[in-house]
């Protein structure tokens, strides 16, 4: 197997820049950039000179984890460099000249699954601690993470194997039991099946509830063209995020932008101005614009002065009426805006940007929890085909239809395996570790 590299870091200026690589034998492959250096000792940062072409380009931390106590299960090296993006690409392009490839995304997970370092299980909670948009959806991947036998579809597998085993041994009952005693056996099926239906409706129920197309609170600023919106978005930022012009049309796509609160990400999002316009690319924008209101948690209707005019349809999205450019007129003739406001003299922003935080942190406090979760769409998608397979042994069992049960109670146990991760290797990659990031 090749031996991968990868940027741990995001390439930005920033004190330190770290490389993780990972392989067979690895060490000696790279030793012509430590040409001074014998292999350092295991799991203590030593402190080197890495050398390219007889050139010393920078003073690194260098960290060996021999294999198998590493995170893929093969030797790995993590290189802690000065975090100059352009010194970070150069040691990168010199270890690929020593014969290792930049890794796929999600890649070193994908070895630590192949080497039994972590289950698909914990590969998807390690997924979602990366991405979890609030510290308590942390704390749940984490959860899930750290004590995998509280993972829910364990705890449903468990369930569902004490029911299999109930079923083979209603199956095999002895000959000598009485009609009553068989119907009492027969009946002790449904409260399991019963109970393991709950718990799977519960687990997609929340699952259902904690997957949004935006996964932070989320705020779109829609309008019509030159009412200022940019200028707010900016403002709202604190960061020129947004151009800003004169000339209608200027904002043509969806730009996002983050205020980190202790509680979560708020999100803010600027859109095409709304107006008919015969530009094949505008008109792509103010589409995406209104598809996107139908995904927020907030809708701010941004208007002026030069530009009066209410919202042209209806929305089950909340809405706020922004009054802006302020400066220019301070009340709107016919409109009662919910925020009278000027990006240019910052007039009634703090207002605004308080109330937004506000709903922010209301949002959090109703949809976060430190619970086990599913971690990912496929999990889901299992759960919800092992619910109707036993479903239909349900209904082949009320029907003393015992063969037909016992072939949707196999194929029920096929579909929680997928889902716990005994599938084939070679559907891994595409459905859960192609999403990861660069250097996980």
């Amino acid at each position: 197997m090749d031996s991968i590299v990868a940027p741990v870091t995001a390439l930005v200026p920033q004190p330190v820049g770290i490389l993780r690589l990972s392989g067979a034998n690895l060490w000696p492959r790279i030793q012509p950039l430590f040409p001074e250096s014998p292999c350092p000792a295991p799991r203590k940062a030593s402190l080197l000179t890495l050398r390219t072409h007889g050139q010393a380009i920078d003073s690194v931390l260098v960290l060996f984890f021999p294999a198998p106590q590493s995170f893929t299960g093969e030797d790995v090296v993590e290189i802690h460099a000065h975090g100059n993006p352009q010194n970070i690409r150069a040691i990168l392009h010199s270890i690929e000249e020593c014969g290792i490839r930049q890794a796929k995304p999600g890649e070193f997970s994908l070895r630590a699954y192949q080497n039994g370092k972590i289950s698909l299980l914990k590969a998807e909670s390690l997924h979602r601690m990366i991405t979890a948009p609030t510290y308590g959806d942390f704390l749940s991947a984490h959860s899930s993470f750290s004590h995998p036998e509280d993972h829910p579809l364990v705890t449903i597998k468990e369930a569902f194997l004490d029911l299999l085993a109930s079923f083979y041994a209603f199956l095999d009952y002895p000959e000598e039991l009485t009609d009553s005693e068989h119907a009492y056996s027969h009946s002790l099926l449904f409260p399991k099946i019963h109970a393991l239906q709950g718990l799977s409706r519960e687990q997609l129920s929340l699952f259902r509830k904690n997957r949004r197309v935006f996964s932070s609170f989320s705020v779109l600023l829609a309008g019509p063209p030159n009412s200022g919106k940019s200028s707010l978005f900016n403002r709202l930022l604190q960061s020129d995020r947004a151009i800003v012009s004169p000339y209608p049309g200027t904002t043509r796509d969806l730009l996002e932008g983050r205020l980190s609160l202790p509680f979560g990400d708020l999100l803010l999002l600027d859109s095409a101005g709304f107006r008919s316009s015969n530009d094949l690319i505008e008109g792509m924008g103010i589409s995406k614009a209104k598809k996107t209101i139908a995904h927020v948690d907030r809708l701010l209707w941004v208007t002026s002065p030069e530009t009066l005019a209410t919202l042209p349809f209806s929305t089950r999205t909340p809405s706020f009426t922004i009054w802006n450019k302020a400066d220019l007129a301070p009340h709107p003739p016919t409109l009662l805006p919910d925020f009278v406001v000027s990006a240019r003299t910052r007039k009634g922003l703090r207002r605004l940007l308080d109330a937004l935080v506000s709903l922010a942190e209301d949002f959090y406090s109703h949809h976060t929890t430190s619970n086990p979760l599913l971690d990912s769409e496929r999990q889901s998608q299992a759960l919800s085909s092992f619910l109707k397979a036993l479903t239909q042994a349900e209904d082949s069992l009320r029907s003393n239809a015992f063969d037909l049960a016992l072939s949707s109670l196999e194929e029920a146990r096929n579909l929680l395996e997928d889902g716990t991760g005994m599938i084939s290797t070679e559907e891994i990659y595409d459905r859960v570790f192609s999403r990861f990031c660069l250097g996980k």
